[in-house]
């Protein structure tokens, strides 16, 4: 009889609830001249920085402390353009030029990122573009390593059902990892779920996170602390997949029952 082969995919997932939360946001300004522009976007890039920094304490050798609200912050360099705009009567009108500098900062205190996010709706030049959940690196290895293992099992008894029923005992012969992906399901801040902070409803400066003196004044006056929001993290789905091929083992055959 001719050896049998048989193919099949296994496949094991495990939701978890997400361990920390990727802020994303933009600081953005526009006016008339392209220095003023940079220096505003400069300098409130560099204040929010300082204070995320002061959020992340480091132990020496480098890695965030066991009680930093947030492990890192990363920052692009500065981008600039500039248009000319047109009145009805299809008029150009003076140039205008526009700044902006991103920043990621990676929190695992969610309350603190709560308020955080509670503050920064305060500023019309700040822009939250959205919270992306995940796991630590530590869970995700450990995960991994438990949804590798479940999806080869998946795929064994799958394969030995068929062979059972074929009266056959079979082996692996190639096995084919079909990667991991994990999902998380977020919804974008910036429009949606905080409201809109653009800073095409007016430049708002002044004001500083957590309390920390900056420039502000009658015509400037600093954005009023806003409530804590309640910001639930999301779940965090880990999937595996695996393809194995299994054969028939040669002189034994089992008779079907």
């Amino acid at each position: 009889m001719e050896p049998l082969k048989i193919r099949v995919s296994g496949e094991s997932s495990t939701i978890r609830l997400a361990e920390q939360g990727t802020l994303r946001l933009t600081v953005e300004s526009e006016g008339s001249q392209l220095e003023v522009v940079s220096k505003e976007v400069i300098a409130r890039s560099n204040e929010l920085s300082e204070l995320f920094k002061a959020l992340s304490p480091k132990a020496p050798d480098g890695t965030a402390t066991a009680d930093a609200a947030v492990t890192k912050v990363a920052s692009t360099f500065l981008r600039t353009r500039n248009y000319t705009p047109r009145n009805r009567d299809n008029q150009q009108l003076p140039k205008v030029y526009q700044a902006s500098m991103s920043l990621s900062v990676v929190f695992r205190d969610m309350t603190k990122l709560s308020e955080v996010i509670g503050q920064l709706v305060g500023y019309s030049n700040v822009e939250i573009i959205a919270i992306d959940w995940s796991l630590t690196d530590a869970t995700k290895k450990s995960l991994g390593s438990q949804v590798r293992r479940e999806a080869i099992r998946d795929a064994v008894r799958k394969a030995k059902d068929y062979a059972e029923e074929l009266g056959r005992e079979i082996y692996a012969v190639d096995v084919m990892d079909g990667g991991q992906n994990a999902v998380a399901y977020h919804a974008p801040v910036g429009g949606g779920l905080f409201g809109s902070n653009t800073f095409g409803k007016g430049r708002q400066t002044g004001g500083s996170l957590f309390g920390c003196a900056s420039a502000s004044g009658p015509s400037n006056p600093a954005p009023e602390p806003s409530p804590t929001l309640d910001l639930s993290p999301q779940d965090i789905q880990l999937t595996s997949s695996v393809s194995v091929e299994f054969q028939s083992v040669p002189g034994e055959e089992r008779k079907q029952s």
